[in-house]
């Protein structure tokens, strides 16, 4: 590939993971992506010639994403190899404890559930849901294991998700040492209230640890008790994704 069409295609997918966040200008695009104006300007009105962009025109013209790029995550996400083998794991859980059983991802300063099960009712969190991740125990598994991106998120204001979320970043950081020592990470009332959640790490061939399986419920179920059945089923999900080498980067 000529150096060219490199630096095209690299600042056209920077350019995308900006508007992911919120629509901007092409000056802002600019600004993130450290090019001129008319730069960020001719590849953002490319990327709405071909739909992938929306154009919002105003007193400063703002671009958005379409739902074109929001269709082709949804379709790689659902028939990624993780996800197929996060679905098993989970219905297995659920069956087996009766509580929400949740697979999940890190996405920027949240975490994504690539899938969960939790029988015929409503109930938290559901697939392709976004959690702040200092917030629920999944996430603070994740945190806790990936100090780089850890860091990254905590360099900005904490969301209060609950009257119990914690907001202090060393107290964060405290939580994941303690994750880090004992296994598995634990959160009560911090992501919903009336909801406890208890976490253990997926780790790669590699010692990464590519995602977190959590089990949330109501103070009645118990699930720190269910702590056994959360770490077989992290470690049958890491069975299978070693099975298929799954190699996933967040």
């Amino acid at each position: 590939m000529a150096a060219v069409d490199s630096f095209f295609v690299t600042r056209t997918l920077q350019a995308i993971e900006v508007l992911a966040f919120q629509p901007s200008s092409a000056p802002e695009v600019a600004d993130a992506l450290k090019v001129d104006a008319r730069t960020a300007r001719r590849l953002l009105n490319r990327l709405a010639d071909d739909g992938w962009v929306v154009r919002i025109d105003g007193r400063v013209r703002r671009y958005t994403l379409s739902l074109r790029l929001v269709a082709l995550a949804t379709q790689f996400v659902e028939r990624a190899p993780l996800t197929r083998a996060a679905t098993s794991v989970v219905s297995s859980l659920h069956e087996r404890t009766g509580g929400v059983a949740h697979v999940t991802v890190p996405s920027y300063r949240s975490v994504l559930c690539l899938a969960h099960r939790a029988g015929d009712h409503p109930s938290k969190p559901h697939a392709g849901e976004l959690i702040p991740a200092h917030a629920t125990a999944a996430g603070k598994v994740l945190l806790a294991h990936r100090a780089p991106w850890r860091e990254s998120v905590l360099e900005r204001p904490l969301e209060r998700v609950t009257e119990r979320t914690v907001l202090e970043p060393d107290a964060v950081r405290s939580e994941c040492g303690i994750t880090l020592e004992r296994g598995f990470a634990f959160e009560d009332g911090e992501y919903g209230a009336g909801l406890q959640t208890i976490a253990a790490p997926v780790p790669a061939r590699s010692g990464a640890v590519l995602a977190a399986v959590g089990l949330a419920g109501p103070p009645e179920l118990d699930v720190a008790s269910q702590l056994d059945a959360v770490v077989d089923a992290a470690g049958a999900l890491a069975a299978k994704l070693a099975e298929t080498d799954v190699r996933f980067a967040a």
